[in-house]
């Protein structure tokens, strides 16, 4: 009994959670989203980066054509007024820009013809210094194989169709552009040259209003600026790993882990019963791992319980049919041997008593192997405990007369104007219970009452009226939340060391007079298997007078309360 409750009291700490509120559910969604999220402020960050850093090409570039091309009109439009585009002073203009690494500064004439080209300057000399000269071998490989990896990612992204129709929308039409510009329009745009990104202005050079030519003025360094800027985004990929990793980690130490220890400790409880108690509690963890083990500890208590229960059945009901058996045995040996007829009908009324209680005794182990079968398929509802007291002592009074016991309800204001329970009395009492099964268990204690309780007229002067009382109130302290229900007598009473035996199989104890094996010894035992299945408890007592002597026998039900839904809520928010 006591490893049943403890079972119980192990099922009550497990909480029922939202799933969204499981701490094991943020835990995952936060280790999972960790990387993605680094992931996608780096490619935020570089994708605006990427396109600040063309805007403010195309606008460095236009001021800088723009420049030149108010240059050209100014010194290369020829002498005394005449609108002719000077293609010397032109070349020697063109030449003099100091341009950066990978700008190319074309002009155009107002036919189209290419006048200058800086890429293509024959009198130019590039100075510069070396590159210092690497001391380290070791140095060089590494970069060339960072270089050969960010080279071939480039490529497999380039390939994306996606990708590729960026491309071709965006390809450069040189002539298209010149004239254009000759038009009077401003061209700046990025494009591309193949799957080189550049960044290209056109504006026309004029004199006055009239148009001489076209200067293009493009930069092909948008590809390494950024190949350099996504060389910076690596520590941030590095980190997404890492993140990646430390989360594939952490769901395995907080997840696979706990559930594989879970399922080795189940495996080596259906390989030995000596390791039933193997299962490790992982209830404080407050979530859905805990409450796996938390039901898997209370699964296999129960499971073992109810192991022990049937090898004690069996072993008792064994014991118990051996008895009538030996005693059938023994009448049929005397019958062989009887010599008159007095004899013989005398064993052959043993043997149809010890058939009859055999009878008896399998009808009720059938009916005690069958209860945890019949609790499961009854479904359970509310129950007005008041009215179903009273409804069992009105039908006792209708239809068992002749027992010559009073069977009555004491309504709960008079119970607790006696204080007979601890709680108060505030509405109907309702608990929720199998209502065919609670009533079996008050009626095997009202017949339990009936068969000890003095008849009225052999009553005591202190009771000359006998009867069996029936009550109910509601638990207070200890027992809040809980329907008390007594059921007492004006019998003899019960031997003190006999109080909790009594709830054992087979236990058996004969008023005066009564007949030996009209009882099989289960009924109070099949009390406390329902007691329990209610989450509930049954108990004996002897009830004393004044003097401390017994005056009879109280047996006393724990039944949780019935709480409808809507109370629970309005009770948790008025808490």
């Amino acid at each position: 009994m006591k490893r049943r409750f403890g079972v119980w009291g192990e099922r009550r700490r497990g909480v029922r959670r939202f799933i969204f509120f499981s701490t094991l559910t943020r835990m995952i969604f936060l280790a999972n989203l960790l990387g993605l999220i680094i992931l996608i402020i780096g490619a935020l960050a570089l994708n605006q980066f990427s396109r600040g850093l063309i805007e403010a090409k195309i606008d460095s570039l236009t001021s800088q054509t723009r420049l030149i091309t108010n240059l050209l009109g100014d010194q290369a439009t020829g002498e005394e007024g005449m609108a002719v585009l000077d293609e010397v002073a032109a070349r020697r203009i063109i030449a003099g820009i100091d341009l950066p690494e990978k700008a190319r500064v074309r002009l155009y004439d107002k036919n189209g013809r290419l006048v200058s080209d800086s890429a293509l300057l024959d009198d130019r000399v590039e100075t510069g210094t070396l590159d210092p000269i690497v001391d380290t071998p070791q140095a060089q490989p590494r970069v060339k194989w960072w270089v050969r990896l960010q080279n071939w990612t480039d490529a497999r992204v380039n390939d994306f169709p996606v990708y590729k129709k960026h491309r071709q929308r965006l390809q450069r039409h040189l002539e298209r552009d010149i004239k254009s510009a000759l038009r009077g329009n401003v061209v700046a745009a990025e494009q591309y040259e193949g799957d080189a990104l550049i960044v290209a202005v056109a504006l026309p050079v004029k004199r006055v209003r009239e148009i001489l030519g076209v200067v293009v003025f493009e930069t092909h360094d948008v590809d390494t600026i950024l190949a350099s800027q996504r060389q910076g985004l690596t520590p941030i990929i590095l980190l997404a790993i890492l993140a990646s990793l430390l989360s594939s980690l952490a769901l395995t130490l907080f997840i696979a882990l706990p559930v594989r220890k879970l399922a080795r400790a189940t495996e080596q409880v259906l390989s030995s019963s000596e390791k039933r108690d193997t299962i490790p509690d992982l209830s404080a963890r407050g979530d859905e791992i805990g409450d796996l083990s938390l039901a898997l500890r209370v699964m296999t208590a129960g499971m073992y319980s109810r192991v022990d229960d049937i090898a004690n059945f069996a072993a008792d009901v064994a014991h118990e049919i051996k008895n009538p058996l030996t005693s059938l045995r023994s009448a049929s040996e005397t019958l062989r041997i009887a010599k008159t007829k007095a004899q013989r009908t005398k064993m052959i009324d043993i043997i149809e008593s010890d058939v009859a209680r055999m009878d008896r005794l399998v009808t009720d182990i059938s009916k005690a192997s069958r209860m945890d079968a019949a609790l499961a398929r009854e479904p359970s509802q509310p129950l007005d405990v008041e009215k179903f007291l009273s409804g069992m002592a009105d039908f006792y009074t209708q239809t068992k007369r002749e027992t010559g016991v009073d069977v009555v309800f004491v309504p709960s204001q008079i119970v607790m104007a006696s204080v007979a329970l601890e709680g108060e009395a505030s509405g109907p009492i309702i608990v929720r219970a199998l209502e065919n099964s609670f009533g079996q268990v008050l009626r095997n204690l009202v017949d339990n009452a009936i068969t000890f309780s003095p008849k009225n007229e052999t009553a005591s002067p202190k009771n000359k009226t006998a009867s069996v009382r029936l009550s109910v109130g509601r638990g207070s302290d200890d027992h809040e939340g809980m329907a008390i229900v007594r059921v007492e007598d004006d019998g003899p009473g019960i031997p003190a060391d006999m109080l909790e035996t009594i709830f054992d199989r087979f236990y058996t104890q004969r008023p005066k007079g009564a007949v030996f094996g009209n009882h099989s010894g289960l009924g109070l035992a099949i009390c406390k298997q329902i007691m329990v299945a209610h989450k509930g408890t049954i108990a004996a007592a002897n009830r004393l007078d004044d003097q401390g002597e017994i005056k009879g026998a109280c047996f006393t039900l724990h039944i949780p309360l019935h709480t409808p839904s809507k109370l629970r809520r309005a009770k948790g928010k008025k808490g």
